[in-house]
């Protein structure tokens, strides 16, 4: 090659070169735009990936994996490594690092709690300075909706404990502060939404916060009437019914859930709603086993008996109560709720006399991942997966219509550890996993451990095996989960194992899709915070400049 050629060709890669660092800069779009966080609480790669396998295969994707910006999560706290939800909730809300174990929307626990303005400045979280700048808000949650992944978006007290001042909060706005009303709030919690004494539609049936089994008595120790108040604002139209366009309403039930959709047909209506389908959570977080002791079980199932591809219904009933007769039954999933409050918070955000704030926030997090995580429930942890991926589809459809959108998902924390074992079939030769057509699936087994982890007696470690549990279909001892087919039709059996009951720092990744996502592979592939979640979503939310990284700790106001 000429000396000619060898110039043009180092003179055109140096031109490439500079074309490909310029196209990966961290280049914010300083457009506004909505945002779209989802919180799936307690969820590490080791979460979806075991999803992945069970409704999706080993080659399959899921909706998670179709959100093509990610980085590693960092999500340690002021004081502790790992992040808790109350803690974590309040820095991705506020921007600050805080005290991890009683932080919810203020900086400490109990009489040591302070209140903090966030990064922005602002007297308050993202989504209160969002809300009072009339971006229409909602939040979502398959818990209570005074769960802190949530409600510290919109709430500040000194424990997260305090249930009754958290809800109260949520609906009539925090003291002296005159907050605009969000335009949705979905989950369950109606326990602490009417007066002392008050009966409430759904009972109590995991005996939750110490209330008798079967209660029907409001937990507030108060007068307030929330729903009663919530129904009273805006124009005053007390039918609680959507078909007749009563823009504030409360839906407790499957049914009402349903006329909400049908009344949504009309596309100009996006009432503010209430949503409460349950005393507390709208999921039973308990262990397979107890779950079975209680009743918890769809009676025309067999045990170890799942439904088809591609629900895979287990015989447990994971939410709402078991009696299909009782109200709670059967409630709106996550991704259902999630689908319908971004229908009604895009037609409110089109709705604003002012181009400006056309524009909308939604928190949804789905707390059934951690809980069933944290309570060792395998098959409830999958399902919880399925509907937080179901729900990122609706948002992926969203996204296609409206690009000026972000998603953005992160977890605090890893629930249980939890990790697939993939024991080869009995007596298969060669050894495999795959169980074919004409075969059913072992029993989960159990795992052995460093044989000289523990020593039994005196100061020399016993050779003996402590073995882990791993859990089946309905828990232990029951048939393994089995993966739906790869690319070459193979089916395989795995078990899953747990490290324990508590949240681990783990192996968080966010991953995020469209209006600035791709800051995660290019500002923050070496480093994402929990403070960064904030940051990214306030510069969606209202365009201009990033604001810097906090070097201290939160100011107080």
């Amino acid at each position: 090659m000429s000396v000619k050629k060898n110039l043009c060709a180092a003179l055109s890669a140096a031109l490439a070169l500079a074309l490909f660092g310029t196209a990966q800069a961290a280049t914010p779009n300083r457009a506004p735009g909505s945002v779209i966080f989802f919180h799936p609480d307690g969820t590490g790669p080791n979460h979806w990936g075991a999803a992945r396998l069970y409704f999706k295969g080993l080659d399959g994707s899921l909706n998670w994996d179709r959100l093509p910006a990610m980085a590693a999560y960092r999500g340690h706290m002021a004081n502790v490594i790992t992040g808790t939800s109350n803690g974590g909730a309040t820095t991705h809300a506020f921007g600050y690092k805080v005290d991890g174990l009683g932080s919810f929307g203020m900086d400490g626990d109990r009489d040591l709690a302070r209140s903090i303005l966030s990064l922005s400045g602002y007297q308050g979280a993202l989504m209160r300075e969002a809300a009072n700048n009339n971006f229409p808000v909602g939040v979502v949650n398959d818990g209570h909706i005074g769960e802190p992944g949530t409600a510290v978006f919109l709430t500040e007290v000194g424990n997260r404990d305090n249930w009754q001042e958290i809800t109260r909060q949520m609906i009539q706005g925090r003291p002296g502060m005159n907050d605009a009303t969000p335009w949705v709030i979905m989950g369950g919690g109606e326990a602490d939404t009417l007066p002392a004494g008050a009966t409430l539609l759904h009972r109590n049936v995991n005996q939750e916060r110490g209330a008798p089994v079967n209660s029907r008595a409001s937990l507030r120790t108060d007068n307030l009437d929330l729903q009663a108040e919530w129904n009273a604002k805006g124009s005053g139209n007390l039918s609680n019914n959507p078909l007749q366009n009563d823009d504030y309403i409360v839906v407790r039930t499957r049914a009402e859930f349903e006329r909400l959709k049908l009344a949504l047909q009309n596309t100009n209506y996006a009432p503010h709603v209430l949503g409460l389908f349950a005393f507390q959570d709208t999921f039973n977080d308990r262990n397979e086993q107890d779950l079975i002791n209680r009743g918890f079980v769809r009676p025309e199932m067999a045990p170890g008996q799942i439904g088809p591809a591609p629900t895979k219904q287990s015989r447990l009933v994971l939410w709402g109560d078991f009696n299909p007769a009782e109200p709670g039954y059967n409630p709106p999933t996550f991704a259902e709720m999630t689908e319908v409050a971004i229908d009604i918070l895009d037609r409110a955000a089109r709705m604003q006399r002012r181009p400006d704030p056309r524009r909308f926030f939604l928190v949804a997090e789905q707390e059934s991942n951690d809980n069933f995580g944290n309570n060792n429930n395998a098959v409830g942890t999958l399902h919880a997966m399925r509907d937080s991926d179901n729900a990122i589809g609706v948002a992926l459809r969203y996204l296609a219509q409206r690009p000026r959108t972000l998603i953005l998902t992160a977890a605090d924390s890893d629930a249980g550890g939890m990790q697939v074992g993939s024991p080869n079939k009995l007596g298969a030769l060669p050894a495999t996993n795959v169980v074919t057509s004409e075969q059913t699936p072992d029993a989960a087994i159990t795992l052995n451990t460093n044989p000289s982890s523990i020593p039994l007696s005196g100061l020399i470690p016993d050779s003996t095996p402590v073995a882990n549990f791993a859990d089946g279909v309905e828990g232990r001892q029951s048939p393994m989960f089995l993966t739906e087919p790869d690319q070459f039709g193979n089916r395989m059996q795995f078990g899953i194992m747990w490290l324990g009951t508590p949240d681990f720092s783990g192996g968080i990744v966010s991953r995020a899709a469209g209006h600035n996502a791709n800051l995660l592979n290019r500002q923050f592939s070496e480093r994402f915070d929990n403070v960064d979640v904030y940051r990214m979503m306030h510069l969606t939310l209202f365009g201009g400049q990033m604001l810097q990284y906090p070097t201290e700790r939160a100011p107080a106001r």
